[in-house]
């Protein structure tokens, strides 16, 4: 029962901060984007997690894990421009991070990303 607990709790806070990647203030047509990012975000936590509950779970699960999440976010996003096919990896790792538990090192890897992307044109 408490894994069913924080893996649905890993999902909320992907959920959240896949969504906050994309996120603009006072954008509103960039509500595509959001979701698209937050999907890759819960897509990347469920695998993770999931082989994370496994029992025996060793580490070349995970990697397998790992290297499944980055193939298929590579994969659908082969036509993409470079910034938002960026900005996928990013919330696929993300993800992966919330979905192995730490979930404070995802938020602060969210913030930096964001801030990044925010204000790419002061930096």
């Amino acid at each position: 029962m408490l894994g069913f607990i924080s893996f649905g709790i890993k999902i909320i806070f992907a959920s959240i901060l896949g969504g906050v990647l994309n996120y603009i203030p006072g954008d509103s047509k960039n509500n595509q984007y959001i979701l698209e990012t937050s999907l890759i975000c819960i897509f990347s936590t469920a695998i993770v997690g999931l082989l994370r509950q496994l029992p025996g779970t060793e580490f070349s699960t995970m990697g397998f894990g790992v290297l499944v999440v980055l193939l298929v976010i590579l994969a659908i996003s082969k036509n993409m421009e470079f910034g938002k096919r960026i900005i996928w990896l990013f919330a696929g790792v993300i993800g992966m991070i919330i979905g192995a538990g730490f979930i404070i090192q995802a938020c602060l890897l969210c913030a930096l990303v964001y801030a990044i992307l925010r204000n790419c044109d002061n930096l």
